[in-house]
């Protein structure tokens, strides 16, 4: 009887730990990593995307910095601020200059990043490589 107990709890255990384990790998699969250095691709369909993206971490902090840079011309405005990951939606703040926070949707695939995000009233689909 008390091995039947003790087997019966063994199994139960083992169960909860590989139902443990696959939720973790679910979890860690489904979070989208964008952090590093990105330029923007030669194929991107909008013109007026930002021309390099920079996503880095700071582990004390729920917001991590990022800048972005458009050009126009021979001139360039690098932007600085925060953004924060919601699953595939990155809520950018821009600080430096200052800006309307708005929300990228993006889809990482490989070494190509796809934002989808307005600026300046406009609504862009650009896609970024590593730098």
């Amino acid at each position: 009887m008390k091995s039947t107990v003790v087997g019966t709890i063994a199994a139960l255990f083992a169960v909860s730990l590989l139902v443990g384990c696959n939720d973790a790998k679910k979890t860690e699969a489904a979070e989208l990593k964008i952090e590093g250095y990105w330029k923007l691709a030669a194929g991107s369909q909008s013109s007026s995307c930002f021309t390099e993206m920079k996503f880095l971490e700071n582990p004390t902090s729920d917001r991590d910095p990022l800048s972005v840079h458009e050009t126009t011309g021979n001139f360039t405005q690098i932007w600085i601020g925060e953004y924060e990951k919601n699953g595939n939606d990155i809520r950018v703040i821009l600080h430096e200059p200052k800006a309307e926070p708005f929300i990228m949707a993006a889809d990482r695939s490989g070494n190509e990043l796809k934002l989808r995000y307005e600026w300046k009233s406009a609504d862009l689909v650009c896609t970024y490589q590593p730098d």
